[in-house]
């Protein structure tokens, strides 16, 4: 037996079969005190409680005539209202609504009928939400994207509101918000010791879009302190391998490769010239 029969035969076990239809009643009750719920939930429910149909079919209409189970439709226009004045768009509605056994067609006109009489305008709701709710942008770009896409509103629609927005120059990218934080010296040494040239190294930096400003000066100076040297690191690079030296094609692969890594043509000329020696 796996976990999942396993844990509906516990579920099932733990609920006390009906045997009366008052049992399936008092049931229904319970379940609607709880929380508001479809008529599609509430079977769901009473068909752990009993196998008898008619039971629940007199207990369904019981409770519609008594006005304690709402219609699909009513259901899903009240909950259609209350998403649109909580800012929620239409994809979340879909969402939810289905998850609660409702049809296609119910939720498409619970939306429209409550849109058109409303004037609902997701674009705007949006729009007074962001404008609201971030009177700067602490996040990124990509993370406030993804928290009102979740909220159930298309990317065009997001892409609008933020671009209306005041502080809209305030946003940037995680990359961005990384290249800021991060350590020129720490990066240009983490890259060296990967086995990485220069040009290579700039085209790392610039990829990650991290100011390369005083990268030559920074370069100057490691190179003066000694804690570069691209020379030696070339050489190293080149003896991982087991290039023959003395073959012109070889050396012309090892080039290549040397050059690929980002190293100089002294470099690697140097390197080859050592690499020859050994």
């Amino acid at each position: 037996m796996d976990n999942s029969q396993q844990k509906t035969r516990t579920s099932n076990t733990t609920v006390r079969k009906a045997t009366r239809i008052e049992s399936v009643m008092n049931s229904a009750m319970w379940h609607l005190t709880q929380r508001d719920m479809t008529e599609s939930e509430l079977i769901a429910k009473l068909k752990v409680k009993t196998d008898n149909q008619e039971w629940i079919d007199e207990t369904l209409n019981t409770l519609k005539g008594f006005g304690y189970l709402k219609s699909d439709q009513v259901f899903a226009e009240q909950f259609v209202e209350q998403a649109f004045s909580g800012e929620f768009g239409s994809r979340y509605i879909i969402e939810k609504l289905k998850k609660k056994g409702l049809t296609d067609l119910v939720i498409s006109d619970a939306i429209h009928k409550v849109s058109f009489e409303k004037s609902i305008d997701e674009q705007t709701i949006l729009i007074d939400r962001i404008n609201h709710y971030y009177s700067s942008f602490t996040m990124s770009r990509e993370k406030l994207v993804a928290t009102l896409q979740k909220r159930g509103f298309t990317y065009q629609q997001v892409k609008v509101a933020m671009e209306q927005h005041p502080q809209a120059h305030e946003l940037k990218s995680t990359l961005q918000i990384k290249a800021e934080k991060a350590d020129l010296e720490k990066e240009v040494l983490k890259y060296a010791r990967k086995g990485k040239g220069l040009t290579a190294i700039q085209q790392e930096l610039r990829q990650r879009q991290i100011d390369t400003t005083e990268l030559s000066s920074l370069i100057e100076r490691l190179i003066n302190e000694e804690q570069l040297d691209f020379y030696s690191s070339c050489l190293e690079q080149l003896q991982k391998k087991s290039y023959d030296l003395n073959d012109h094609k070889e050396r012309s692969k090892a080039y290549a490769m040397l050059s690929r890594k980002g190293f100089s043509s002294d470099e690697i000329k140097f390197a080859l010239s050592e690499g020859k020696e050994q």
